[in-house]
């Protein structure tokens, strides 16, 4: 007699009921996942405070989610301690004023307070900035000196999660980190240092960038050795006599491809710092050799000296077919600050001072000591 192996009673028992259970989840749609745990009690009353006191103009976070997505990033900290870190529980005690407040728009001045920014009043924005990116975007590329370089954006000391969502300053990357907690893929991108997608503004083909945001950015991303402008002012004087563009140019000759180069700075300013000086290095500009017409630097060259010295300009042509034959008119010729000799670098930094100097015109033209 052939006998048939049965198995224990209790394991066909078994059997089956893990089979009914794995067709309930499946006829249920049910993922097999890890169990996340709901938000903390601190969490919880932090969001229900910020969400509740903090509406219409003063408004911290699109969703409760969000809310508690960005609460998760940060330390949850003291109630009894000083309230003074960055910190749930600073912010906590921000929104506790402003619902205690009697002042004209004083719970709005707290709320300001009480996001992800807290505009010093429980870290400086930058470092607030820096620690939740690093947490939210883990993938994402970051300065080593994160805090340093971000102090290059614009930083308008308020917040706003609905008037901030587009626009390039630092209060768009903190609505975009915020978001980021709840779709990474998508607005990680948005929250980092260099702009794109909303941080550019709403339209980047339209946006047209100003000379106060460019110039505050280069200066800080571009220093020592890679400095392209002596001073904030002189900054600002190439801005003006340059064409904007708009905030989508990675390349031409505008104050907006320099300014795309300054964002590209932040992660790698050996490279990209050349590409954000008054000549543009033939990265904002033609990239074309010498020996076949006009170059990006000879381009912000005769377009700077037809505006500081006006007077002795003779013509565009005549600028260019001159500028072509000096060295340093090609691309990548390494602009410095101090440029001596006879070459196109030399050229560059007068005419970048006689903007603000007509004295320097003869320089900006070939006198010494640029020749």
């Amino acid at each position: 007699m052939i006998r048939v192996a049965r198995p224990p009673l209790f394991g066909v028992l078994l059997l089956a009921v893990v089979g009914v259970l794995g067709g309930c989840q499946a006829l249920a749609g049910i993922d097999d996942r890890t169990y996340e745990p709901g938000p903390s009690a601190a969490c919880k009353s932090y969001c229900d405070l910020a969400t509740s006191v903090c509406q219409g103009n003063s408004a911290l976070y699109a969703s409760l989610d969000t809310c508690y997505g960005v609460c998760k990033l940060m330390a949850p900290g003291d109630p009894n301690e000083p309230l003074d870190e960055d910190t749930v529980a600073c912010r906590t005690k921000q929104l506790r004023l402003a619902t205690a407040t009697n002042e004209p728009d004083g719970a709005a001045q707290y709320c300001a307070l009480a996001g992800p920014a807290t505009n010093g009043a429980c870290a400086s924005n930058c470092d607030s900035y820096c620690a939740l990116f690093v947490a939210a975007c883990p993938t994402g590329a970051v300065p080593d000196d994160c805090s340093a370089k971000c102090k290059g954006l614009k930083d308008t000391g308020g917040f706003d999660v609905n008037t901030n969502f587009y626009d390039d300053t630092l209060q768009c990357r903190f609505v975009h980190i915020s978001a980021a907690t709840v779709d990474a893929a998508e607005h990680c991108p948005h929250a980092a240092l260099p702009a794109n997608g909303p941080c550019l503004g709403k339209d980047a083909s339209t946006t047209v960038p100003d000379c106060d945001s460019f110039c505050h950015l280069e200066t800080t991303e571009c220093q020592g050795a890679q400095q392209q402008y002596e001073s904030l002012g002189q900054c600002k004087d190439v801005c003006e006599a340059l064409d904007k563009g708009t905030a989508s140019d990675q390349s031409g000759n505008t104050v907006a491809c320099r300014k795309y180069h300054s964002y590209n700075a932040l992660l790698d300013p050996d490279t990209h710092c050349s590409h954000t000086g008054p000549g543009g290095e033939g990265h904002c500009g033609s990239s074309a050799a010498p020996s076949t017409g006009s170059t990006g630097n000879c381009e912000s060259y005769c377009t700077l000296l037809s505006q500081a010295c006006a007077s002795d300009f003779k013509s565009q042509d005549a600028c260019l077919a001159e500028c072509v034959q000096l060295d340093g008119a090609g691309p990548n010729s390494h602009y410095s600050i101090a440029a001596t000799g006879d070459n196109l670098q030399c050229r560059l930094l007068h005419v970048s001072r006689a903007l603000s100097d007509p004295s320097e015109c003869a320089a900006a033209e070939g006198a010494a000591p640029c020749r």
